[in-house]
């Protein structure tokens, strides 16, 4: 038996450090510290009372198991880059879709454009002030008492040029107090771009992140 584990352990020490060499940056600490101890529990055991066996070809399993973890660690770390790609991808199939997100444009191309929004208390009333490209005041409108949730109203565009405007609301519930509204972007989505591993939607030609996304419609025909 003493020269069965004498023969082994010389077979390991000297293929551990040939590979432990050539492979040292690419190994870490966990599996050279395995080694190292499996070795030094060969050299030191007890000759009257040699290792089992069974208990080593434990070990031995048990090393390359750890091995494996390892291998699998480093294919791991690469899942997150693949999911990204795989999720920019599925992102450009939204170009053509009907969008809702977080923002405040209006694209006006007709008579009636739709303004949405969302209230998180009733209000007794607001005002929309609707701004064109440079920032100047074109339009106002009233609208009375509404309850908490997502709003929606029509905007009668029919005397303003086309192109991208902007809103914001003004509301009061009945004790006078002011209520800030959620304002949303309605618009088909018609380009996608990517900025540090972040996908962005192209609506009412504005980028607006994917996770300010609230709904999204099937592609328009």
């Amino acid at each position: 038996m003493g020269t069965n584990v004498q023969t082994v352990t010389s077979y390991l020490d000297t293929s551990y450090s040939s590979s432990a060499t050539s492979t040292k940056t690419k190994n870490d600490l966990g599996q050279d510290a395995f080694m190292k101890m499996l070795i030094a529990q060969l050299r030191n055991q007890d000759p009257l009372n040699p290792m089992d066996g069974t208990e080593f070809a434990v070990q031995l399993a048990q090393f390359s198991s750890l091995e494996q973890l390892q291998k699998l660690n480093t294919t791991m770390s690469s899942l997150p880059d693949y999911l990204g790609s795989f999720s920019n991808a599925q992102v450009a199939n939204l170009i053509g879709s009907e969008a809702t997100a977080s923002g405040n444009v209006l694209e006006v191309s007709g008579s009636a454009t739709k303004i949405s929004y969302k209230l998180p208390s009733a209000i007794a009333g607001a005002t929309i002030n609707i701004y064109n490209a440079g920032g100047l005041l074109v339009d106002t409108i009233q609208i009375g008492s509404q309850k908490a949730g997502e709003q929606s109203i029509t905007w009668d565009s029919s005397g303003f040029n086309s192109g991208n405007y902007t809103y914001s609301i003004n509301a009061k519930d009945q004790n006078g107090n002011a209520v800030k509204a959620d304002t949303y972007i309605n618009g088909v989505v018609s380009g996608v771009s990517y900025k540090d591993n972040l996908s962005y939607l192209v609506i009412n030609g504005k980028e607006v992140a994917f996770t300010d996304v609230i709904k999204i419609n099937k592609a328009t025909k």
